[in-house]
């Protein structure tokens, strides 16, 4: 693999984890909970003086395609900056136009059509910036898609340990997504300073195969960490399993720090026993 198809697959990789983000984050925290769509739908309440956005479709996998669309459509339009330019003021006058229809009351424009467009999009703006970031390397871009990905879908509802894989798999592709964004604008920049060559080829090989088997390592053990508490719990006499204090939060918080110190104790006892046999090598 060149240099070139190492960096065109940290984007591709990127792009699929920062969907698959939005995703799981959805799925975690439904948008009907969704305290930013909850404010969203108030204002536009309170403005057309009736309820629109729970009348409206709110497909999370509309709305990733959507912002899919809306991303890659942006990307290739940047290649051309006076086009590009004209289509954002076209777009932002008929966005105004609509708005004042459907205030108006204007029957004949069919704006219920355009807000639910505007829903979809709405729902999947992180992608659409996020793409745009990953594609076009605008740092301002990832960090504002990232802080959406965390800000759009959070609730106050509280998640079980029933939702732990999906949270985990959550992280998994926002970290993903995090360093892969971020890392091809820094090793575009080291590619361009090492002149593509061979080295920069093994460096970035690296990067890539360390970041994919760290992250699912960290995914493993802590995924073992929240297993552990019911294991536990089955070897610890019945009423202390079944106590209010064992089942908390602060019990899991217990079972997990159990857990880690079990594993720290195994990792020194096999680094203290490969370190004597190369001693005596």
């Amino acid at each position: 693999m060149n240099t070139n198809n190492s960096l065109s697959f940290m984007q591709t990789l990127a792009t699929f984890s920062l969907i698959s983000s939005l995703g799981f984050a959805y799925l975690i925290n439904p948008i009907d909970d969704s305290l930013f769509f909850q404010a969203t739908s108030s204002i536009t309440e309170s403005i057309y003086q009736k309820d629109v956005l729970d009348s409206l479709n709110n497909s999370i996998v509309a709305g990733l395609l959507l912002g899919l669309f809306v991303g890659t459509l942006n990307v290739f339009l940047d290649i051309n900056r006076k086009i590009y330019e004209y289509f954002l003021l076209s777009t932002f006058l008929l966005v105004i136009l609509v708005f004042i229809a459907s205030l108006m009351n204007y029957d004949s424009f069919p704006y219920s059509i355009t807000q639910q467009l505007f829903v979809w999009f709405w729902i999947g703006l992180p992608v659409s910036l996020g793409i745009t970031g990953i594609w076009l390397d605008r740092i301002s871009n990832q960090v504002a898609s990232a802080f959406l990905i965390i800000v759009m879908p959070l609730g106050l509802g509280g998640n079980t340990n029933d939702e732990i894989y999906p949270i985990l798999a959550f992280v998994f592709s926002y970290m993903l997504y995090l360093e892969l964004s971020y890392g091809h604008v820094r090793y575009s920049r080291l590619a361009r300073v090492m002149h593509y060559s061979r080295e920069f080829e093994t460096v970035l090989q690296w990067f890539l195969v360390t970041l994919v088997v760290t992250l699912a390592l960290t995914m493993i053990l802590t995924s073992l960490a929240f297993l552990f508490h019911s294991f536990l719990g089955n070897l610890l006499p019945y009423s202390f399993s079944n106590s209010i204090e064992y089942n908390t939060i602060y019990g899991q918080a217990l079972s997990i720090l159990v857990f880690f110190m079990i594993w720290a104790v195994v990792q020194t006892l096999f680094s203290r026993g490969y370190l004597a046999r190369q001693v005596e090598d």
